[in-house]
């Protein structure tokens, strides 16, 4: 390949990636966030780098996304928008490793395909735009994954230290990242083994590395682990759930789509046939998502349930690069080339119309926010009752203003007071309020994330 088919073909990749980059900023423009992205906002909002680790360490994850964040917003604002390009920043660099791993490595049509594919899987948009980690665990486990490849093919001591650096920091962002890498590890020393004939030292030193960096947060692992045994939100796994697990990834609202990634993925294993070095790399890329999800069963089945399909998003990169792999060597035929273009590019529009809806229209937020922002006063009081809301309400308002009904003092000082009543227990009796004077006027049914409540304004009686 010329110096200028490479650089033409990486102007195509940027643009590529310029292109999904802006798509997935122009989902952001709103005020919606759901229950663990307010979790993150609160972590890291009111805590400094030292709190956010020590109440990390009370949670279920480790502390590496939190931190990001925390230095996120600490340059740039902690603004909704600015939480979510902190998690869209770490899909453009997924995305950028089309041009400075994949197509010198695998070719252009592997490199294109597999940013097509990574869009194109359902799961990986709806979670990439979301102010959690799982954006950060799918650029951390595919540049690992390609490290892999790369200590494998020239050995060289990049890859080794890449390799190393990435399986930390995928470690120290979710457990099941953790899972993932281990895996990784244990695939790359096996192959290792069986082609060189020898004990891989320095993937062992590699992997001794990675370990001992994991060291100090571990006993913090078990002990989250261990408070979490029969005490998790998690349903059971049962037979039905396992076999849901690939719907809930590759499914979407148009009908058949998981079962023609179904038919992808067949087609990839069994009737594509590369180099063997390729076949190795290709084969440890689909073992990973299998031997994490078997992982994440065992544990759930043994301990308690701990594992969802959303634990393997972190796989979603790999398994992107897995198809495009495979499926690269196959598409000679125009017929094919085009068949597998309409439908990766039917699934990237209708994943990015899903997410524009679930973003967009699925909630009264704006239209809440919007009222208040032109009817709400400094000295009003908010007032809720769904106490587990309390601090979702809180990234809207902050606290000072915002009152649980329980803990509302009526004969306080206050201009007006607006209710918001989700119909749950505890309820704001009308002696309450003529007790001290005050009249309740509805105003509408509007609503936070998913939660839709009775939106009431109360005020002193003429």
């Amino acid at each position: 390949m010329t110096n200028q088919t490479k650089m033409k073909s990486n102007i195509i990749l940027i643009l590529l990636t310029g292109l999904f980059t802006v798509l997935y900023i122009s989902l952001i423009f709103n005020q919606n966030i759901w229950t663990d992205e307010a979790f993150t906002i609160e972590l890291t909002r009111k805590n400094s780098l030292f709190d956010i680790i020590h109440k990390t360490a009370v949670d279920v994850h480790p502390p590496l996304y939190y931190i990001i964040v925390k230095i996120f917003i600490s340059l740039f604002g902690s603004s909704f928008q600015v939480y979510k390009i902190a998690s869209i920043l770490p899909m453009a660099l997924t995305m950028a490793l089309s041009v400075t791993h994949i197509r010198p490595w695998f070719g252009m049509k592997r490199a294109a395909l597999f940013l097509v594919f990574l869009n194109a899987i359902p799961c990986v948009m709806e979670y990439s735009i979301q102010i959690r980690m799982y954006s950060w665990c799918i650029f951390f486990i595919t540049l690992m994954g390609l490290s892999a490849y790369g200590a494998l093919t020239w050995d060289t001591f990049v890859h080794w230290h890449t390799l190393t650096l990435s399986s930390i920091c995928a470690c120290y962002t979710h457990n099941f990242a953790m899972i993932s890498a281990m895996i990784i590890y244990v695939l790359l020393g096996i192959t290792l083994a069986v082609r060189k004939r020898a004990f891989p030292v320095r993937w062992f030193i590699s992997g001794a590395v990675s370990g001992i960096c994991f060291i100090p947060w571990l006993p913090t692992l078990l002990r989250q682990t261990g408070s979490r045994i029969g005490n998790y939100w998690i349903p059971p796994v049962t037979l039905d759930t396992i076999a849901g697990y690939f719907d809930d990834l590759f499914g979407s609202r148009l009908p058949y789509t998981a079962v023609m990634f179904a038919i992808l993925f067949v087609i990839a294993i069994f009737f594509c046939k590369r180099s063997r070095r390729e076949e190795y790399f290709a084969a440890m890329l689909i073992l990973v998502p299998v031997f994490t999800a078997l992982a994440g069963i065992l544990i759930s089945v043994m301990l308690t349930p701990f594992f969802i399909a959303r634990y393997l998003i972190p796989c979603m990169g790999i398994t992107a690069l897995f198809l495009a792999v495979r499926l690269g060597g196959m598409l000679h035929s125009r017929a094919a080339i085009v068949l597998l273009g309409i439908f990766l590019t039917v699934m990237i529009g209708n994943s990015y119309y899903t997410n524009f809806l679930s973003e967009y229209r699925s909630t009264h937020t704006d239209e809440f926010l919007c009222y208040m922002d032109e009817n709400r006063t400094p000295d009003d009081i908010i007032l809720y009752n769904n106490q587990e809301y309390g601090f979702i309400y809180e990234c809207y308002f902050g606290s000072d203003k915002l009152r649980f009904l329980d803990n509302m003092d009526f004969s306080s000082q206050f201009d007006r007071i607006w209710y918001l009543d989700s119909c749950v227990s505890p309820w704001l009796s009308d002696v309450t309020l003529e007790k001290h004077g005050l009249v309740k006027k509805y105003i509408a049914t509007l609503g936070i994330e998913q939660n839709d409540f009775i939106l009431y304004k109360i005020c002193k009686r003429p």
